[in-house]
């Protein structure tokens, strides 16, 4: 995990899927920001990314020199975001003209449909090759692709049951989908932690994704955790559809 900070700014860096997330903590005031632009501008520059997430979730408060310098920031990749669910450092972007690559995100949702549910598949992704010489019923090509995981990023929510019998809702963005299951991450600061969701793995849950701009229609489907993945700061849970 990266870290930088000023006396009163800390920078985490995490990846969601293969998106890069700067998650930005405590006060901004735009004459302490440079050290941390700089590292931000760096990591940009130097991975070439094309598609970032600024995450202000846990941000108490920013002055107009901080806005526009993290404004600026995100000019060179071809897509940024902004996630903000509320508060006053939500208003003060509200309030200003945004450049047509950056967007301002309140929610998950939001943030899977300004980015496009199919944002991480290459176009090589569906180029299996397939045998026709071999019987159709062997483990042919379309076998192979049709257990393809596909990169995607679809908002979730995921209904589990505590040990006392009540409910417990997360929401997620599946990053990653195949015929039998998903593997889903986490955006927000505030979800669960790892060492909190270990008591769930083996459980059955219920996973909703609400209409998008790929899936029309809502859809609901039982799973169960196969397992939590943890990297660095950022951790994901394997579901099997069932």
């Amino acid at each position: 995990m990266g870290m930088s900070q000023t006396e009163t700014t800390q920078l985490e860096l995490r990846k969601i899927g293969n998106v890069q997330v700067f998650d930005l903590i405590g006060a901004l005031v735009g004459e302490e920001l440079d050290s941390v632009i700089q590292k931000i501008e760096q990591t940009i520059h130097r991975k070439k990314l094309r598609r970032v997430i600024m995450n202000l979730q846990k941000v108490q408060s920013m002055d107009e020199i901080a806005l526009r310098k993290i404004t600026a920031v995100l000019l060179r990749p071809q897509r940024s975001l902004i996630f903000v669910p509320d508060g006053t450092c939500r208003s003060l972007f509200v309030g200003t003209h945004l450049p047509g690559n950056v967007k301002l995100c309140k929610n998950e949702e939001e943030v899977a449909n300004a980015f496009g549910s199919f944002l991480f598949v290459k176009d090589k992704m569906f180029e299996v090759p397939v045998d026709e010489t071999q019987p159709k019923n062997g483990s042919t090509g379309l076998e192979r692709r049709r257990e393809k995981r596909i990169r995607v990023a679809i908002p979730i929510e995921m209904r589990l049951k505590k040990k006392d019998g009540s409910d417990f809702l997360v929401k997620a963005i599946a990053t990653n989908v195949s015929i039998g299951g998903l593997f889903a991450e986490f955006l927000d600061l505030d979800s669960p932690d790892y060492a909190t969701m270990q008591e769930f793995q083996g459980t059955q849950i219920m996973i909703y994704a609400p209409p998008n701009n790929t899936f029309k229609e809502s859809m609901t489907v039982p799973g169960k955790i196969l397992r939590f993945e943890l990297l660095k700061k950022q951790y994901g849970i394997a579901v099997q559809f069932v």
